[in-house]
C-alpha cells in the first residue's frame, strides 16, 4: 500500500519540524547552562573541519560493510560515548551509567520484540528519538564548546550539501542506509510510524542543524540564534518535506529519500556571510561566557554536577550583544583566540 505524496509530505513535515526545533532549543539550553569538560588541545581550525567531514562521510560506507551484530555493537559504542559526554556534567557516575544502560537496553529490547504492530513501532520510535536527540544535542555542544566556530560550520554544511546530493541521487548510499537501519535497534534517526508509513530524519542532519544554531548563538548572540533556528526550520525541515511534491525522490524500494543538506547547506553558508558582513567577527567561547546570554550559574564544574563553576566572568565591553542596532563584536572583551579548555 502506497500513500500519496501529499500525505507523506505532511508526515515528514511534522517529524522534521519537531525534531529540528527540539535539537535547536535543547542545544541552546545546554549551551547556556552546562559546561562540558574539554582538554586544552588548542584551537579548532580548518584541518579539524576536514577531519570531521571525512569521518562523517566515510562512516556510512563503513557501516554498510559490517554484519548486523557488528553494526549494532558499533552503534552501542557510538551512543554510549555521545550520551556519556553530555550526561557526565549532569549526573553522578552511578546514575549516569544506569540512565545510559536503561535507554540502550530498552531500545535493544523494543527493536527486537516490539515492531510487529503499529503501536509497537510508535513506542520504539519514541524511545529511540530520545536517544538520538540527546546524542545530537550533546555532540553539537561538544564541538561548539570545544571551539568550533560558525565559519567552520558554514563550510562544513556547504560541503555536506554536495556530499548529500551525490550519495542520495547519484550513488544510492543514503537509501542503502535507510534499508540497513529501518526495523532494527538503535536506528540513528528521529522518526515516527503513522499507519503503514515511517517518517524520519537522520542524526547527521540534526547534528548539522544543532552545530549551526549553537555556533550562531555563541558567535553573534541570542537574537541571531533565533534567526538561525528559523533558517533551520525553513531550509532544514519545511523545504525538504515539500520538495518531493515537485521533484521525484522515489527510490527503487518506494522510499522517498530527500537530500536535506542540499537545501540547508547553501542557506547556512549565506547566513554566515550575512552575519559576518552585518556584525563583524564572531565571539569566542570565552567571550560568550562573559556576556548575559549565559546563565550565571553553570552546571558541570570540576567540583561536581549542579555547582557553580566559580570562574571569574570578565565584564563585557560596550552595549548588549542583542541591543538595538548593536554589533555583537563590540559587546565582548577582546580575550584572544578561542581555546578548548575544561
Amino acid at each position: 500500500m502506497t500513500s500519496s505524496a501529499a500525505h507523506l509530505a505532511v508526515l515528514t513535515l511534522i517529524v522534521g519540524t519537531a525534531s529540528a526545533l527540539l535539537v535547536c532549543l535543547l542545544g541552546l539550553a545546554y549551551l547556556r547552562h552546562v559546561r562540558m569538560e574539554r582538554p586544552a588541545i588548542g584551537t579548532f581550525n580548518g584541518r579539524d573541519v576536514v577531519s570531521v567531514f571525512v569521518l562523517l562521510s566515510t562512516i556510512p560506507l563503513f557501516y554498510l560493510s559490517l554484519p548486523r551484530w557488528l553494526l549494532t555493537s558499533f552503534l552501542i559504542l557510538t551512543f554510549v560515548s555521545a550520551l556519556s559526554f553530555g550526561l557526565r556534567p549532569l549526573l553522578p557516575p552511578v546514575a549516569l551509567w544506569l540512565v545510559i544502560g536503561g535507554l540502550l537496553g530498552l531500545n535493544l529490547w523494543l527493536g527486537t520484540n516490539a515492531l510487529g504492530t503499529v503501536a509497537g513501532w510508535q513506542v520504539f520510535w519514541a524511545e529511540n528519538d530520545v536517544i538520538v536527540l540527546l546524542a545530537a544535542v550533546f555532540v553539537a555542544n561538544l564541538y561548539v564548546q570545544g571551539g568550533m566556530r560558525l565559519k567552520h560550520v558554514a563550510w562544513f554544511a556547504l560541503a555536506l550539501a554536495a556530499y548529500d546530493i551525490v550519495f542520495t541521487s547519484v550513488a544510492p548510499v543514503t537509501d542503502a542506509l535507510v534499508e540497513a537501519f529501518l526495523g532494527f535497534p538503535l536506528n540513528p534517526s528521529v522518526g515516527m510510524r503513522f499507519g503503514f508509513d515511517n517518517a524520519a530524519i537522520g542524526i547527521g542532519d540534526l547534528l548539522v542543524y544543532g552545530l549551526f544554531v549553537l555556533a550562531v548563538a555563541k558567535g553573534y548572540g541570542r537574537r541571531a540564534g533565533q534567526q538561525a533556528v528559523a533558517v533551520v526550520i525553513v531550509f532544514g525541515a519545511v523545504v525538504p518535506a515539500l520538495v518531493p511534491l515537485l521533484i521525484d525522490h522515489l527510490t527503487a524500494r518506494a522510499d522517498t529519500v530527500v537530500p536535506a543538506q542540499f537545501w540547508f547547506g547553501p542557506a547556512a553558508f549565506l547566513t554566515w556571510l550575512w552575519l559576518r558582513r552585518r556584525y563583524g567577527r564572531e565571539r569566542t567561547m570565552q567571550e560568550f561566557l562573559a556576556i548575559d546570554d549565559v546563565a550565571p550559574v553553570l552546571v558541570g564544574s570540576p567540583r561536581g554536577p549542579g555547582r557553580s563553576s566559580g570562574a571569574a566572568r570578565s565584564p563585557a565591553v560596550g552595549s548588549s550583544a542583542d541591543g538595538s542596532g548593536s554589533r555583537p563584536d563590540r559587546a565582548v572583551a577582546a580575550t584572544g583566540r578561542d581555546r578548548r579548555s575544561p
